[in-house]
């Protein structure tokens, strides 16, 4: 059932719940943002205002300093929905969308917000004296940082684990690691030289190339689970083979160069 392409049920649901969680992380944002610092809080940390907030008919005051660790996800969070919209409207104009890629668009938003928490942690730790309080910390520049992390989130990850990679000593790579590419389907099933394809598959992440006949096209937009080439000239009809590092593997049907 998860191999089907989406219906527009589907699409409309999820289309219909993100624009609601973007308006609902747009209000929360607004709401829970710090106010400006007297001249005094920086020598009197206790006369740091709290923040009012009034949401759907609830108020409270919260501390600056929670203050910031919900405009941070909240600002991660709104960043990871726009790039789930962008995916979104893509997929549906490429009349492309597989339902089992739905579930990622409802996940990506909570994905965003805590990669963004992570990425303020590791920036408060760094960034401040350990005696540093929120009142060191600019909410515009954390909030865009946020953003950004959420938008990109996959990169961020990459940037992450490269850079603590050097830091801590590399994991033995398990069976799950061990897995050798596949390539589940192809699409489209034809075109001319010059055609955008898309293969789906997995452990894709290292791919260099697709195969087409005998000419060679390189990858583009790689990530574990699909990898984009474009048919080259000399390409012939056949079933495509993915090339990686640690081998390579064929469609599962031949693509037909028209």
């Amino acid at each position: 059932m998860g191999s089907g392409f989406a219906r527009t049920r589907d699409i409309v649901a999820v289309a219909g719940l993100l624009v609601v969680l973007v308006v609902g992380l747009l209000v929360v944002l607004v709401q829970v943002w710090p106010p400006p610092l007297p001249a005094s809080a920086a020598a009197q940390p206790e006369r740091v205002p709290a923040v009012r907030v009034d949401l759907f008919g609830w108020t409270a005051r919260v501390s600056r300093e929670a203050s910031l660790f919900v405009v941070v996800l909240a600002a991660g969070a709104v960043g990871a929905t726009v790039h789930a919209m962008r995916s979104l409207f893509w997929y549906v104009g490429n009349r492309s969308l597989r339902r089992s890629w739905l579930m990622m668009y409802l996940f990506l938003p909570f994905t965003g917000a805590l990669l963004a928490l992570v990425v303020y942690l590791v920036l408060r730790g760094g960034l401040t004296s350990p005696t540093g309080g929120s009142t060191d910390v600019n909410p515009y520049g954390m909030a865009a940082i946020a953003a950004l992390v959420g938008l990109f989130s996959r990169e961020t990850s990459e940037k992450l684990r490269a850079v603590f990679a050097t830091l801590l000593a590399p994991a033995q790579a398990g069976r799950d690691q061990a897995l050798p590419p596949q390539v589940h389907s192809v699409e489209p099933a034809s075109g001319p030289v010059g055609t955008e394809v898309l293969v789906r598959g997995s452990g894709l992440r290292s791919a260099t190339a697709v195969r087409f006949g005998g000419a060679d096209a390189p990858a583009a937009e790689v990530t574990d689970d699909s990898v984009r080439a474009t048919v080259p000239v000399g390409a012939t009809s056949g079933r495509p083979t993915v090339l990686t590092p640690a081998g390579s593997a064929t469609g599962p049907a031949d693509f037909t160069v028209e």
